[in-house]
Protein backbone atom coordinates (compact mmCIF):
# COMPACT_ATOMS: atom_id res chain seq x y z
CA UNK A 1 0.00 0.00 0.00
CA UNK A 2 1.30 3.42 -0.97
CA UNK A 3 1.09 6.14 1.64
CA UNK A 4 0.24 9.64 0.38
CA UNK A 5 1.73 12.73 1.93
CA UNK A 6 0.13 16.13 2.07
CA UNK A 7 1.69 19.07 0.28
CA UNK A 8 2.72 20.58 3.63
CA UNK A 9 4.41 17.33 4.71
CA UNK A 10 6.29 17.14 1.40
CA UNK A 11 7.46 20.75 1.78
CA UNK A 12 8.58 20.08 5.35
CA UNK A 13 10.56 17.03 4.23
CA UNK A 14 12.17 19.07 1.44
CA UNK A 15 13.14 21.82 3.88
CA UNK A 16 14.63 19.24 6.24
CA UNK A 17 16.70 17.76 3.41
CA UNK A 18 17.89 21.23 2.39
CA UNK A 19 18.94 21.92 5.98
CA UNK A 20 20.82 18.62 6.20
CA UNK A 21 22.60 19.34 2.91
CA UNK A 22 23.70 22.75 4.18
CA UNK A 23 24.91 21.23 7.45
CA UNK A 24 26.80 18.50 5.56
CA UNK A 25 28.46 21.10 3.37
CA UNK A 26 29.54 23.15 6.37
CA UNK A 27 30.92 20.15 8.22
CA UNK A 28 32.69 18.66 5.19
CA UNK A 29 33.97 21.90 3.63
CA UNK A 30 37.71 22.36 3.73
CA UNK A 31 38.72 25.10 6.10
CA UNK A 32 39.59 28.43 4.52
CA UNK A 33 43.19 29.58 4.77
CA UNK A 34 43.85 33.27 5.22
CA UNK A 35 43.00 35.00 1.93
CA UNK A 36 42.23 31.73 0.11
CA UNK A 37 38.76 30.90 -1.15
CA UNK A 38 37.30 27.43 -0.89
CA UNK A 39 34.96 26.00 -3.50
CA UNK A 40 31.27 26.77 -3.01
CA UNK A 41 29.14 23.76 -2.16
CA UNK A 42 26.02 23.25 -4.28
CA UNK A 43 23.90 23.18 -1.12
CA UNK A 44 25.25 26.59 -0.02
CA UNK A 45 24.51 28.06 -3.47
CA UNK A 46 21.03 26.52 -3.37
CA UNK A 47 20.35 27.84 0.14
CA UNK A 48 21.47 31.34 -0.86
CA UNK A 49 19.23 31.22 -3.95
CA UNK A 50 16.12 29.83 -2.28
CA UNK A 51 16.10 30.67 1.44
CA UNK A 52 15.54 34.34 2.33
CA UNK A 53 16.77 33.66 5.88
CA UNK A 54 20.05 32.04 4.77
CA UNK A 55 23.06 34.12 5.73
CA UNK A 56 25.94 33.37 3.37
CA UNK A 57 29.48 33.40 4.67
CA UNK A 58 32.11 35.77 3.30
CA UNK A 59 33.69 32.96 1.30
CA UNK A 60 30.49 32.34 -0.69
CA UNK A 61 29.94 36.05 -1.37
CA UNK A 62 33.56 36.50 -2.49
CA UNK A 63 33.29 33.45 -4.76
CA UNK A 64 30.14 34.83 -6.38
CA UNK A 65 31.96 38.13 -6.91
CA UNK A 66 35.18 36.67 -8.34
CA UNK A 67 34.91 33.00 -9.40
CA UNK A 68 33.54 32.38 -12.90
CA UNK A 69 32.52 28.76 -12.16
CA UNK A 70 30.56 29.80 -9.06
CA UNK A 71 28.91 32.65 -10.97
CA UNK A 72 27.92 30.43 -13.89
CA UNK A 73 26.51 27.73 -11.62
CA UNK A 74 24.61 30.28 -9.58
CA UNK A 75 23.16 31.93 -12.68
CA UNK A 76 21.90 28.55 -13.93
CA UNK A 77 20.39 27.89 -10.52
CA UNK A 78 18.60 31.26 -10.57
CA UNK A 79 17.34 30.67 -14.11
CA UNK A 80 15.91 27.29 -13.09
CA UNK A 81 14.35 28.27 -9.77
CA UNK A 82 13.09 31.82 -10.34
CA UNK A 83 9.41 32.59 -10.71
CA UNK A 84 10.18 35.55 -13.01
CA UNK A 85 13.29 36.35 -15.05
CA UNK A 86 13.63 39.89 -16.38
CA UNK A 87 16.49 39.86 -18.90
CA UNK A 88 18.69 42.71 -20.02
CA UNK A 89 16.71 45.38 -21.84
CA UNK A 90 16.73 45.83 -25.61
CA UNK A 91 19.84 47.36 -27.13
CA UNK A 92 17.78 50.35 -28.34
CA UNK A 93 17.22 51.35 -24.71
CA UNK A 94 19.75 53.66 -23.11
CA UNK A 95 20.59 54.64 -19.58
CA UNK A 96 18.20 54.26 -16.67
CA UNK A 97 14.72 52.91 -17.20
CA UNK A 98 11.35 53.59 -15.61
CA UNK A 99 9.83 50.11 -16.07
CA UNK A 100 10.97 46.50 -16.43
CA UNK A 101 8.39 43.99 -17.58
CA UNK A 102 7.86 40.38 -18.59
CA UNK A 103 4.66 38.40 -18.83
CA UNK A 104 3.12 38.28 -15.36
CA UNK A 105 5.58 40.68 -13.72
CA UNK A 106 6.28 44.39 -13.86
CA UNK A 107 8.68 46.59 -11.89
CA UNK A 108 7.95 50.33 -11.98
CA UNK A 109 10.33 52.96 -10.62
CA UNK A 110 8.78 56.07 -9.08
CA UNK A 111 10.53 58.98 -7.35
CA UNK A 112 9.59 59.58 -3.73
CA UNK A 113 7.59 62.74 -3.22
CA UNK A 114 8.80 63.00 0.38
CA UNK A 115 12.52 62.70 -0.39
CA UNK A 116 14.05 63.38 -3.83
CA UNK A 117 17.05 61.20 -2.92
CA UNK A 118 14.79 58.11 -2.74
CA UNK A 119 12.72 56.13 -5.17
CA UNK A 120 10.20 53.31 -5.02
CA UNK A 121 10.56 50.07 -6.94
CA UNK A 122 6.99 48.79 -7.19
CA UNK A 123 6.76 45.11 -8.12
CA UNK A 124 3.48 43.88 -9.55
CA UNK A 125 2.83 40.19 -10.19
CA UNK A 126 -0.10 38.42 -11.82
CA UNK A 127 0.03 35.17 -9.84
CA UNK A 128 -0.09 35.80 -6.11
CA UNK A 129 0.16 32.05 -5.47
CA UNK A 130 3.81 32.18 -6.52
CA UNK A 131 4.76 35.47 -4.88
CA UNK A 132 8.56 35.76 -4.76
CA UNK A 133 10.42 36.49 -1.54
CA UNK A 134 13.77 37.53 -3.02
CA UNK A 135 15.09 39.58 -5.90
CA UNK A 136 18.50 38.96 -7.44
CA UNK A 137 20.30 41.41 -9.73
CA UNK A 138 23.03 40.07 -11.99
CA UNK A 139 25.32 42.78 -13.35
CA UNK A 140 27.06 42.40 -16.74
CA UNK A 141 30.34 41.73 -14.90
CA UNK A 142 28.69 38.71 -13.23
CA UNK A 143 28.31 40.26 -9.78
CA UNK A 144 25.03 39.23 -8.19
CA UNK A 145 23.20 41.05 -5.37
CA UNK A 146 20.23 39.81 -3.38
CA UNK A 147 17.36 41.83 -1.90
CA UNK A 148 14.83 40.30 0.46
CA UNK A 149 11.35 41.37 -0.66
CA UNK A 150 8.57 42.55 1.62
CA UNK A 151 5.32 40.61 1.51
CA UNK A 152 3.02 41.06 -1.47
CA UNK A 153 -0.45 42.51 -0.96
CA UNK A 154 -2.94 42.26 -3.80
CA UNK A 155 -0.09 41.28 -6.11
CA UNK A 156 2.10 44.28 -5.23
CA UNK A 157 5.20 44.88 -3.15
CA UNK A 158 7.39 47.93 -2.97
CA UNK A 159 10.96 48.71 -2.06
CA UNK A 160 12.12 52.13 -0.91
CA UNK A 161 15.65 52.67 -2.19
CA UNK A 162 18.19 55.45 -2.03
CA UNK A 163 18.34 56.81 -5.59
CA UNK A 164 22.15 56.55 -5.76
CA UNK A 165 22.42 53.15 -4.06
CA UNK A 166 23.94 50.17 -5.85
CA UNK A 167 20.55 48.41 -5.65
CA UNK A 168 18.65 51.27 -7.32
CA UNK A 169 21.32 51.76 -9.99
CA UNK A 170 21.42 48.01 -10.66
CA UNK A 171 17.65 47.62 -10.99
CA UNK A 172 17.39 50.56 -13.36
CA UNK A 173 20.41 49.59 -15.49
CA UNK A 174 19.40 48.14 -18.88
CA UNK A 175 22.30 45.69 -18.73
CA UNK A 176 21.24 44.08 -15.44
CA UNK A 177 19.32 40.79 -15.35
CA UNK A 178 16.71 40.55 -12.60
CA UNK A 179 15.49 37.29 -11.07
CA UNK A 180 12.50 37.08 -8.73
CA UNK A 181 12.61 33.97 -6.56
Amino acid sequence: MTEKFSHAEAELAGAALDTLNVMDAVLEAPREKEGTLTKASPSALYAYATDPGYKPDDNLLRLLATDEDARTGFQRLLENTSVYVLPQMAAASTGDIETREVEGCKIVFRPSRANPDQLYAIIEIANVETAPSMLFMRQPNGETNRIRLPGFQDGRAQLLLERNSADARGLMDINTEVYLR
